[in-house]
Protein backbone atom coordinates (compact mmCIF):
# COMPACT_ATOMS: atom_id res chain seq x y z
CA UNK A 1 0.00 0.00 0.00
CA UNK A 2 1.43 3.49 -0.76
CA UNK A 3 1.40 6.31 1.50
CA UNK A 4 -0.07 9.29 -0.48
CA UNK A 5 2.31 11.89 1.55
CA UNK A 6 5.51 10.64 1.15
CA UNK A 7 5.00 7.27 -1.41
CA UNK A 8 6.63 5.25 0.62
CA UNK A 9 5.47 1.78 1.35
CA UNK A 10 3.67 0.98 4.53
CA UNK A 11 3.34 -2.76 5.95
CA UNK A 12 -0.23 -4.45 7.03
CA UNK A 13 0.44 -6.41 10.02
CA UNK A 14 -1.31 -5.92 13.46
CA UNK A 15 1.24 -6.65 15.86
CA UNK A 16 0.51 -7.38 20.05
CA UNK A 17 0.89 -4.27 20.77
CA UNK A 18 -1.63 -2.75 17.83
CA UNK A 19 -4.29 -5.30 18.84
CA UNK A 20 -3.73 -4.49 22.78
CA UNK A 21 -4.01 -0.90 21.92
CA UNK A 22 -7.19 -1.18 19.47
CA UNK A 23 -8.58 -3.35 22.55
CA UNK A 24 -8.14 -0.41 24.84
CA UNK A 25 -9.04 2.35 22.98
CA UNK A 26 -12.69 0.53 22.42
CA UNK A 27 -13.12 -0.42 25.85
CA UNK A 28 -12.25 2.71 26.87
CA UNK A 29 -14.72 4.71 24.21
CA UNK A 30 -17.58 2.92 25.10
CA UNK A 31 -17.26 1.69 28.56
CA UNK A 32 -15.91 4.61 30.55
CA UNK A 33 -17.43 7.22 28.94
CA UNK A 34 -21.06 5.87 28.26
CA UNK A 35 -22.10 4.02 31.92
CA UNK A 36 -20.25 5.31 34.29
CA UNK A 37 -22.92 7.63 35.49
CA UNK A 38 -25.01 4.33 35.98
CA UNK A 39 -22.37 2.28 37.75
CA UNK A 40 -21.45 5.38 40.30
CA UNK A 41 -25.16 5.72 40.58
CA UNK A 42 -24.98 1.63 42.05
CA UNK A 43 -21.65 1.76 44.11
CA UNK A 44 -21.75 4.90 45.15
CA UNK A 45 -18.14 5.13 45.90
CA UNK A 46 -15.80 6.96 43.25
CA UNK A 47 -12.67 4.42 44.74
CA UNK A 48 -15.18 1.11 44.28
CA UNK A 49 -15.81 1.82 40.61
CA UNK A 50 -12.55 2.82 39.42
CA UNK A 51 -11.36 -0.42 41.24
CA UNK A 52 -14.06 -2.19 38.85
CA UNK A 53 -12.82 -0.59 36.08
CA UNK A 54 -9.29 -1.65 36.16
CA UNK A 55 -10.10 -5.32 37.40
CA UNK A 56 -13.14 -5.77 35.11
CA UNK A 57 -11.23 -4.29 32.30
CA UNK A 58 -8.01 -5.65 32.30
CA UNK A 59 -9.78 -9.05 32.12
CA UNK A 60 -11.85 -8.21 29.10
CA UNK A 61 -8.89 -6.49 27.21
CA UNK A 62 -6.62 -9.25 27.99
CA UNK A 63 -8.78 -11.94 27.17
CA UNK A 64 -10.15 -9.73 23.50
CA UNK A 65 -6.57 -9.36 22.67
CA UNK A 66 -5.79 -12.56 20.89
CA UNK A 67 -8.96 -12.68 18.93
CA UNK A 68 -8.39 -9.41 17.75
CA UNK A 69 -5.18 -9.69 16.45
CA UNK A 70 -5.53 -13.62 14.95
CA UNK A 71 -8.64 -11.85 12.98
CA UNK A 72 -6.42 -8.62 12.42
CA UNK A 73 -3.58 -11.10 10.92
CA UNK A 74 -6.12 -12.97 8.61
CA UNK A 75 -7.60 -9.76 6.79
CA UNK A 76 -5.01 -7.59 4.51
CA UNK A 77 -7.05 -4.41 3.89
CA UNK A 78 -5.92 -1.53 6.52
CA UNK A 79 -8.61 0.02 9.02
CA UNK A 80 -8.69 -1.45 11.87
CA UNK A 81 -11.36 -2.88 13.92
CA UNK A 82 -14.23 -1.64 11.32
CA UNK A 83 -12.58 -2.65 8.11
CA UNK A 84 -13.05 -6.60 9.39
CA UNK A 85 -15.46 -6.81 12.14
CA UNK A 86 -18.65 -6.63 9.32
CA UNK A 87 -17.24 -9.69 7.11
CA UNK A 88 -15.96 -11.76 9.39
CA UNK A 89 -19.04 -12.14 11.47
CA UNK A 90 -22.24 -12.07 8.93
Amino acid sequence: MKNHFNHSQLKREVGLSSATLLVIANMVGTGIFTTSGFVMKELGDPLTMLLCWLVGGGVVGVSGRPGVGGTGGEVSKGGGGIRFSPGKFR
